[in-house]
């Protein structure tokens, strides 16, 4: 939840700073952050701000770690995967 948070933050302060021609966030940033879990933050925050929607080589990494995400999820799910401790 926090990393999702933080990943609407991230792109909100990029799309700032972009506006006001800064020095910026980097891709490479925003991407560690989708792949410590803010992938949908990322996500919702590129289009509720408008920003990145059109540079098509920020999208792949993005949708590859949201694969990630959701093939773990459901392997959960599904018992695929087993927490330790968790009967």
């Amino acid at each position: 939840m926090l990393t999702g948070i933080s990943g609407i933050g991230a792109i909100g302060v990029d799309k700032h700073l972009a506006v006001m021609g800064w020095d910026r966030i980097s891709e490479r940033t925003l991407h560690i952050v989708a792949l410590l879990g803010g992938f949908w933050g990322i996500i919702f925050g590129a289009f509720l701000f408008r920003h990145n929607t059109s540079k098509p080589e920020f999208w792949p990494p993005l949708l590859f770690v949201a694969a990630l995400w959701v093939g773990l999820f459901l392997a959960l799910v599904f018992g695929y995967v087993r927490l330790p401790g968790v009967s």
